[in-house]
């Protein structure tokens, strides 16, 4: 793992951060005005160092893949885990975990929300019995292969809403839960020969949409590179779960196939544990989970618990999906471009 993307709070500043944070109320919405609160509080708690970090990666004039932040708040109890759609306050005993993420998110873009991905602000990613197997956060018989979060969506007409980045934070750890790996795809382009590359920059490849951002029939992109843009900038256009990508024809296939191994070969993994957050550049870095077998508490829960947010530079680009809250949206029917 790169030394030079973890960041720790002494235990000072951290008690210092929870102070400030007790003080403020979770809004499940993420209103302007809880969003202004928490710029205000990180100003007053957070160490420079901590503010210049994530105003350089906001800033994206060298941004790193990812930037892990340790010994933050937690909240003192968590009693059990609630259902994901589910704001549940007698689950534990404070917001400690929703304000820390909604704190850091709101440092480096604009938080939001998406309606089918999580009905609050903050989205938990709990294990399910009924999503058991799907390809999504709350999936676990499933590895989640590495993605760009939301790819497809750079390439459909007036739907240009793939994150900037995304933020995860622990709210209860599964001791025998899964890693989230997180892979620069610029350590793994390095690793391919000229030919490989050639391709991945080719309009060889189709990405289909996510299937809960389908309103009806099947939705693909047209055929469009897997990497843009200089080697040292890239972005990426790669999801490399089951039956998400067309290659063309067999040189882009194989191209397609290297890459893969590469960002598998470069990849670190991370256990996102309470007191721990994670953010993820969703431009060049793409990240997976494990898949694992869900261990369960005394209530018959799942002890996993683990919470996102996604980060958008600003929310211009998503005037055109209806605005179910403050900053939850909720998409209209796509078309191809």
């Amino acid at each position: 793992m790169d030394r030079s993307c973890i960041y720790k709070l002494t235990d000072s500043e951290r008690d210092q951060l929870a102070g400030g944070l007790a003080k403020i109320n979770y809004d499940t919405q993420g209103g302007q005005a809880y969003i202004t609160d928490l710029r205000m509080a990180a100003a007053s708690t957070l160490p420079r160092r901590i503010i210049d970090i994530v105003s350089e990666q906001r800033a994206s004039l060298h941004p790193k893949p990812y930037l892990i932040f340790e010994n933050l708040p937690v909240d003192e109890h968590v009693f059990t885990t609630p259902d994901p759609q589910v704001f549940l306050p007698a689950c534990k005993s404070g917001t400690i975990s929703e304000n820390v993420i909604m704190m850091f998110a709101s440092l480096i873009g604009e938080p939001y929300s998406v309606e089918f991905e999580g009905a609050n602000i903050v989205n938990n990613l709990i294990p399910g019995v009924k999503t058991k197997g799907e390809y999504t956060g709350l999936g676990s018989d499933v590895e989640l292969d590495f993605h760009i979060e939301n790819a497809a969506l750079k390439c459909l007409a007036d739907l240009n809403v793939s994150p900037l980045g995304l933020m995860l934070t622990g709210v209860r750890h599964d001791r025998n839960g899964p890693m989230t790996r997180l892979a620069d795809a610029r350590k793994a382009l390095d690793l391919l020969d000229a030919n490989d590359v050639s391709c991945l920059r080719q309009p060889l490849y189709q990405i289909k949409v996510p299937y809960r951002w389908r309103k009806q029939g099947t939705y693909i992109t047209p055929a469009i590179p897997m990497v843009c843009g200089s080697t040292s900038f890239p972005e990426i256009n790669a999801v490399f779960y089951p039956d998400m990508v067309e290659a063309l024809d067999p040189r882009a296939a194989r191209a397609m196939k290297n890459f893969h191994d590469a960002i598998k070969a470069v990849s670190i993994g991370i256990a996102i544990k309470p007191g721990i957050l994670a953010y993820v550049d969703n431009r060049f870095t793409l990240h997976a989970r494990d898949r694992f077998s869900a261990s369960l508490d005394d209530f018959n829960n799942p002890v996993r618990w683990v919470q996102r947010v996604f980060v958008a530079n600003s929310l211009w680009g998503y005037r055109q999906l209806q605005r179910v809250k403050s900053r939850v949206f909720l998409p209209q029917e796509t078309r191809a471009c």
